[in-house]
């Protein structure tokens, strides 16, 4: 994944500023986009090959939220949590265990961070984890508790994994994420790997 140093996301009244720096160290501005368009371009993975502009774009979004210049509903809320957990576990997970190239279906190739449980190694793709993640922890909320209340209970549950002081997930939070991940693995180890590319 690469790193762009030279990308910025503002918030402003009208939405989010996106600018980048030339060669000549000036930023110029690229475009500018409503929270609306920001929030669902992180939620249909716009940003996955590059997490960095998710992330600044992210910060922008909740800059403006904070100021009252985007009214977040809960399940935007919802949203941008899940979209930062899993952002986070694949950054801590880069960081740990490293990345891989793997070849997707059409034949292209990409760079995914590596989870291990200590025995087995899988690639993590952000947009999967974002299905297991709605999936796994959401479903089960939603179904118990209905939309209202169990949206309301998703994200106190997510903010209980993600210290936002640090940027990083907390102990809970990895534990969380970790059995996640080993009870695919287990899935995988029972009923045999598939010969494409798993993306959980």
């Amino acid at each position: 994944m690469e790193r762009t140093m030279n990308y910025r996301a503002e918030a402003t009244l009208e939405g989010v500023n996106i600018m980048t720096r030339n060669d000549a160290g000036i930023s110029e501005h690229v475009e500018l986009i409503s929270y609306e368009c920001a929030v669902a371009r992180l939620v249909v993975g716009e940003y996955d090959n590059n997490l960095d502009k998710g992330f600044a774009i992210h910060l922008a979004v909740a800059e403006g939220g904070n100021v009252g210049w985007f009214d977040y509903t809960a399940q935007h809320n919802l949203e941008m949590w899940r979209w930062l957990i899993a952002a986070a576990f694949i950054a801590e997970m880069k960081h740990e265990n490293g990345t891989t190239i793997v070849t997707d279906l059409d034949g292209t190739t990409s760079w995914a961070a590596l989870y291990s449980n200590g025995d087995t190694t899988i690639p993590l793709y952000p947009s999967a984890e974002r299905l297991a993640m709605a999936n796994n922890i959401e479903g089960a909320m939603l179904e118990r508790y209905g939309i209202e209340q169990g949206t309301e209970n998703i994200i106190i549950f997510y903010h209980s994994m993600l210290d936002v002081e640090l940027g990083e997930l907390t102990p809970f939070g990895r534990e969380v994420l970790a059995e996640l991940h080993d009870h695919f693995i287990n899935d995988l180890e029972v009923n045999g790997w598939p010969e494409t590319p798993v993306t959980h």
